[in-house]
């Protein structure tokens, strides 16, 4: 379920939708690749990564 995720990415993924049908795709790529760095250097990504090894469900904080 899209709701299980990280509230980090939900909100990323989310702000990326509106922007694609705001901009040129240029710009949306821009847009993408900044909020991926962002994501990816979260304390939920981490969690999520080590929940992934670990081979257990995450417990997201939303940092």
């Amino acid at each position: 379920m899209v709701a299980e995720n990280s509230p980090v990415a939900l909100k990323l993924a989310k702000e990326a939708v509106v922007q694609a049908f705001n901009s040129s795709l240029d710009e949306g790529l821009i847009f993408e690749r900044k909020n991926f760095y962002l994501c990816f250097s979260s304390e939920d990504q981490k969690e999520g990564m080590k929940a992934f090894v670990e081979k257990r469900k995450p417990e997201f904080k939303g940092k």
